[in-house]
C-alpha cells in the first residue's frame, strides 16, 4: 500500500489541483433546457405566446438579448413554461432577461414568475416610448428535489405589451465554484496525511516541473 501511494502520489496531487474544480463545475450544471430559445426544445407556449426570431421590419420582431431567438409572452395572460428536474433540494438562483416588444406610452408592465409552488409578481417600468431595453431579473428560490414547473405569465394591467423573454438560467447556490484555493487544497491536505511529508514534497516538486514544462 505504501509503495502504491508513493508511486501514484504525484498523479493524485495533479488530480486534486486540476480535476476537482472541473467536477464541481459540472455538479452546478445549468438546469434550464434551451434558455436562449435558440432551438424548439424545452418550452411550452400558451395563450398566444410563441418563439420569435429577431429581424424583419421593426417593431415586428425586435432584437433578442443574445442569439437570434427569444420567447414572446403574449398579452392577456399568455404563458411560457418549462418542467425542470431539480436534482437536490436547496437554494437556487433563477435569472432571466425581459423587455417589452413595443411600448406606446409610459407606465408599468406586470408579469409573474411561478416556480416551486411560489409566485413572484414583478414589474417592468417603461421610461422611454418605443422599444424597451432588456432588464436582468434575479430570484433566489428554495426548491425541493423532483420536478417543478417554471411559468412566466404576462399579467393584465393599465399598460400591456407582449414581453420578450431571453437567456433564462437556473443554477444551484452557493455562488461560484470553489477553485484550487478551497476544495482542492482540502483534498491536498488529505493526501498529505496519506502520503507522508517526504512523498508529498516530491509530488509538489514533480507537479511544479510538469507545469513549468507545459508553460514553456
Amino acid at each position: 500500500m505504501k509503495f502504491l501511494l508513493k508511486a501514484w502520489g504525484p498523479l493524485l496531487l495533479a488530480f486534486a489541483l486540476i480535476v476537482s474544480p472541473i467536477l464541481l463545475a459540472q455538479a452546478r450544471a445549468q438546469l434550464i433546457t434551451n434558455g436562449g430559445f435558440e432551438t424548439t426544445t424545452g418550452w411550452t407556449y400558451a395563450g398566444g405566446s410563441t418563439r420569435t426570431q429577431e429581424g424583419g421590419i421593426l417593431p415586428t420582431n425586435p432584437p433578442a438579448h443574445s442569439g437570434s431567438f427569444y420567447g414572446t409572452i403574449a398579452t392577456g395572460g399568455g404563458t411560457i413554461s418549462q418542467s425542470i428536474n431539480i436534482p437536490t433540494a436547496g437554494t437556487y438562483q433563477l435569472s432571466f432577461y425581459l423587455a417589452p416588444q413595443l411600448s406606446l406610452s409610459l407606465g408599468t408592465l406586470n408579469f409573474s414568475v411561478q416556480i416551486g409552488g411560489a409566485t413572484y409578481n414583478l414589474t417592468y417600468g417603461i421610461t422611454v416610448i418605443g422599444l424597451g431595453g432588456y432588464n436582468l431579473y434575479t430570484l433566489t428560490v428554495s426548491l425541493p428535489a423532483g420536478v417543478t414547473n417554471l411559468i412566466f405569465t404576462n399579467l393584465p394591467g393599465l399598460l400591456t405589451s407582449p414581453l420578450r423573454l431571453d437567456d433564462v438560467s437556473l443554477v444551484q447556490i452557493p455562488g461560484p465554484v470553489p477553485g484550487t484555493s478551497t476544495i482542492s487544497y482540502l483534498v491536498v491536505a488529505l493526501l498529505a496525511l496519506m502520503l507522508g511529508r517526504r512523498q508529498m514534497r516530491d509530488g509538489v516538486r514533480w507537479l511544479k516541473g510538469l507545469l513549468s514544462t507545459r508553460s514553456s
